[in-house]
């Protein structure tokens, strides 16, 4: 089996999702098409890819602001797929961020200014732009000797709760009016302080996690297992350990100066007065990376594409007071690796975990935070590669429902390639350049899968049957058993791409 049959396989399964074939077909091919098309991903430009540009694209445009569909379901059937990619020892982890897609319209709705994630460290900046919370599903091969996928499961919008102006005040003003604009002031702060405990970003990332793990205990492969959630340093803390449902375990970064308590002990009570929740204090995480007293201990881990030997102190059962109350945890103190790969020397600095099982593997819990990376790769990916948020859309439903539908296409994609090359194998790529055959990939990334893609939607066109594009002869598939497949002609061309890559 090639790419194509594969991927068109997986999206055929979205048929649940709609209520009516039509828009079925309609969003097979908007997944195809967003993926394979030049320039920037914009609606029009893959209804161009589709050779629809000379009729009414009305009903194109209404797809994805007005027709009914849960972005939702279209994700649940990637993460149904990818269940039978697992390994049977393999924890169910998910790696769970917030990114940003930079808009440049005033009137969409729910862009903010947001501080930029690539502002130097010296001076903050500003974007406009929209925030989603991403969520991926880790698979890995067994006993982790290799890279992991992170298969997006959720792409869901999280928008930043609105702040009250200050009232502006001029010179003819009186003094009761100064008076009245400044205690409307105040109670709208307070209104905004309580909304962002509910509102904020720690809440919304508590309420997907939850949602998660309830669309994860319906499915009866997963349902008797618990949810390992890797977040970073912004979903470690009060709010998201107060919402935590029951059967998540959550791994997170925290900071280097937190302070930490023991359980109490466990006596009798003498004369009046309430239990202790708290014992003695511990030492912070920093204090405990400096105890010479606490040896470290070892372990092998995959990151960065090879091994690495990790040096890691661990200390449980603890509790942090402000963060997550009488939640017993456990902290893990990871040694800087430091070392060098494209001319500089990357992880110069140590990181301090809290985890809210004790009880856990501490060595699955290390290459779970470690494997974590992939997300960040597939938020480079999704945004450069693919464009993600670079369609200009404006009403309420496709403001939200059109990135979610492009990720869906993406993790379709991912789903389709493990399942015909397998994790980390780039044998089916084309020739490399010469110079990246000295070090050639190790897997197959998401431009050379589009790349794919395109040469095999050239084959369904040309109808090839020699020549260097069939070269894989054992592997090649016939263009009408494909459109039989799928019960229609391929919408997508590649003589349509080529022809409107700059319209």
């Amino acid at each position: 089996m090639t790419l194509m049959p594969s991927f068109v396989r997986v999206v055929q399964g979205w048929h649940k999702c709609f209520s009516d074939y039509r828009t079925h077909r309609r969003a097979m091919g908007f997944a195809l098409a967003l993926l394979v098309t030049l320039g920037r991903r914009t609606i029009s430009r893959a209804i161009c890819a589709q050779q629809r540009q000379y009729q009414s694209w009305s009903s194109d445009y209404r797809f994805f602001s007005t027709s009914c569909w849960n972005p939702r379901q279209l994700f649940d059937v990637a993460r149904q797929e990818a269940r039978q990619l697992m390994w049977d020892q393999q924890p169910l982890v998910v790696a769970m961020d917030d990114t940003i897609l930079r808009k440049t319209g005033t009137r969409i709705p729910w862009a903010r200014t947001l501080r930029d994630p690539l502002s130097p460290r010296f001076n903050t900046n500003l974007t406009w732009a929209l925030r989603f919370l991403h969520a991926a599903l880790l698979i890995w091969p067994p006993e982790a000797k290799g890279a992991a996928r992170a298969i997006p499961i959720a792409f869901e919008l999280a928008p930043p709760v609105a702040k009250p102006k200050r009232p502006r005040h001029r010179k003819d003003d009186s003094i009761h009016k100064r008076k009245f604009d400044g205690a409307e002031y105040a109670k709208a702060m307070q209104e905004y302080r309580r909304k962002q405990k509910e509102e904020g970003l720690s809440a919304q990332g508590a309420r997907l996690l939850g949602d998660l793990h309830s669309r994860f205990t319906t499915d009866p492969g997963w349902h008797w297992q618990k949810l390992w959630a890797v977040v970073d340093a912004s979903f470690c803390n009060r709010t998201v350990f107060n919402k935590l449902a029951a059967g998540i375990i959550l791994i997170g970064r925290t900071r280097k100066d937190i302070r930490l308590y023991a359980p109490p002990q466990k006596k009798e009570r003498k004369g009046k007065g309430r239990n202790r929740k708290y014992g003695k204090p511990l030492p912070t995480p920093e204090q405990l990376r400096q105890d010479p007293s606490v040896p470290w201990q070892h372990q092998n881990i995959f990151a960065a594409g090879k091994n690495h030997s990790l040096h890691y102190k661990t200390l449980a059962p603890v509790l942090w007071k402000i963060g997550s109350g009488a939640r017993p945890m456990r902290l893990i103190v990871i040694r800087a690796l430091s070392y060098r790969a494209h001319g500089h020397t990357l992880y110069r600095r140590p990181a301090y975990l809290l985890i809210s099982d004790p009880e856990i593997d501490v060595a699955q819990a290390l290459q779970a935070y470690f494997y974590r990376w992939e997300i960040e790769v597939d938020q480079k990916e999704e945004k450069d590669l693919l464009g993600v948020g670079q369609a200009q859309v404006w009403s309420q439903g496709a403001v939200p429902r059109q990135p979610a539908f492009h990720v869906a296409s993406y993790a379709a994609l991912l789903v389709a390639a493990v399942k015909v090359y397998g994790m980390n194998t780039a044998a089916a790529s084309e020739p490399l350049p010469l110079w990246r055959r000295k070090k050639p990939p190790r897997r197959l990334s998401a431009a050379l899968l589009i790349a794919q893609l395109r040469a095999e939607l050239d084959e369904c066109q040309t109808g090839l049957t020699k020549g260097h594009h069939l070269r894989h002869r054992k592997n090649q598939f016939r263009p009408d058993a494909l459109q039989e497949q799928i019960g229609m002609k391929i919408p997508v061309t590649l003589r349509a791409i080529v022809r409107n890559a700059w319209s």
